[in-house]
């Protein structure tokens, strides 16, 4: 009797459970890897998975850790080694603010969760400037929370301005996020508007979290950090996956203070006791790469994001702005009148080309699409090629007359 009604009953989750959705880049990827399995060739732009090999000595030092049977369980605020690294590197570039005590390691993805989940109660309003990285919907989404959405504009750039920032401001929110350099428009907002920022939220006692995963990939001019501002409901949180390369060590962290530091410790020891200590050894070693690393990533970045936005916005279909950091494309398909979803489903199963839907990234974005040229080189030309070949072939399907309105054009730094 109870196994019949285990097989009728209606399987129903928590209203948590519920809400979960996900990122979209991973859906197109079991999609793109289920395609290869067929013996289908797919060039891959939806991840911003690295090319690069990362640092000999982030595998040396990852390899030895594990030799010498370093496995066991380390602090759930992080390998005390890494977290002083991390202090001292801030500390050098005037951060004096930020000791040991303020730096706790943990999955950067994870942390936007713990973040909002400590500072947040349900149904309190967090501001996302759009396009924005997909986690941060889903987990405002998640935790219940009410996303407040404010989305910038393609013709300056995707620059954060004072208005956007007085416009949030007005919302009253309890959180707002903040993505310099951002995911997945490659803009770089500038010290001022940060600036501006910080002392409105001080003003209003609202909690910031700002996620610079991508600042060390800065290469168009020098990057500034919010760290270099002490206001105790900042939180500021990046990653070692994307400019050592390192994706699948997991491995992120949050600068914040000490008391908040506390709490998320307490939220690392709950969900997953600590992260493995021979990545976090591996870690060290990526600090202490650092520079020369450095520069040729964000070279090779600045020469492969320049030279596909040249061939996207040459297409006379498709155009994007010019990245200033990072390695993502944020293209507009206006002119080929097909919705982003469509355009992506078509674009894989019709000419294999991975891409992440624009609508994944702010709901005002339906014509828009990311490609990632992340991958190595061969591959990301070629599939930049398909591209437009494919948009060019689309748009003849109905009517096309050109809107420059729409277009995206290269602009200067805002102010």
């Amino acid at each position: 009797m109870r196994q019949r009604v285990m097989e009728t009953e209606e399987m129903t989750f928590s209203r948590r459970g519920r809400r979960l959705i996900g990122q979209e880049m991973f859906k197109v990827l079991e999609r793109a890897k289920d395609m290869e399995r067929r013996g289908q060739h797919v060039y891959h732009l939806e991840l911003g998975n690295s090319c690069f090999p990362p640092p000999a000595s982030v595998t040396q030092a990852t390899m030895q850790a594990l030799a010498e049977g370093r496995v066991g369980y380390v602090s759930s605020s992080g390998h005390p080694d890494l977290r002083a690294a991390l202090a001292d590197r801030y500390a050098r570039h005037g951060r004096s603010w930020i000791t040991e005590e303020c730096v706790v390691i943990s999955p950067a993805n994870l942390l936007i969760n713990q973040v909002l989940d400590l500072i947040a109660n349900e149904r309190d309003g967090v501001v996302v400037f759009t396009p924005a990285f997909p986690t941060y919907l889903a987990a405002i989404e998640h935790i219940g929370l009410k996303v407040k959405p404010i989305a910038l504009d393609p013709e300056n750039g995707f620059h954060l301005t004072r208005q956007a920032i007085e416009e949030a401001i007005s919302l009253k929110p309890r959180v707002i996020i903040v993505n310099s350099a951002n995911n997945p428009t490659g803009a770089v907002y500038t010290k001022s508007s940060l600036e501006y920022l910080i002392a409105q939220c001080a003003e209003y006692g609202i909690w910031v979290l700002s996620d610079e995963t991508y600042g060390e990939l800065c290469y168009r001019w020098p990057y500034w950090s919010v760290s270099a501002m002490e206001y105790e409901r900042l939180i500021v949180m990046s990653s070692f996956s994307k400019a050592y390369s390192i994706p699948g060590y997991r491995t992120g962290y949050a600068l914040a203070h000490p008391k908040v530091a506390r709490k998320l410790s307490l939220s690392c020891s709950t969900l997953f006791s600590c992260l493995p200590s021979f990545t976090q050894e591996g870690c060290v070693a990526a600090i202490q790469a650092g520079g020369a690393y450095l520069d040729d990533v964000r070279a090779y970045y600045s020469r492969m994001t320049e030279h596909c936005a040249d061939m996207i916005n040459q297409s006379n279909i498709l155009s994007c702005t010019i990245p200033e950091s990072a390695f993502y494309l944020f293209i507009s398909i206006h002119n080929t009148h097909l919705c982003g979803q469509e355009f992506c489903n078509r674009a894989l199963e019709e000419w294999q080309i991975a891409l992440t839907p624009g609508r994944s990234f702010g709901l005002s974005f339906e014509s828009f699409v990311r490609a990632s040229v992340s991958g190595p080189e061969k591959e990301v030309l070629e599939g930049i090629k398909r591209l437009v070949q494919f948009s060019q072939e689309v748009s003849h399907e109905r009517p096309w007359v050109p809107q420059s309105s729409k277009r995206l054009r290269k602009v200067s730094h805002a102010v």
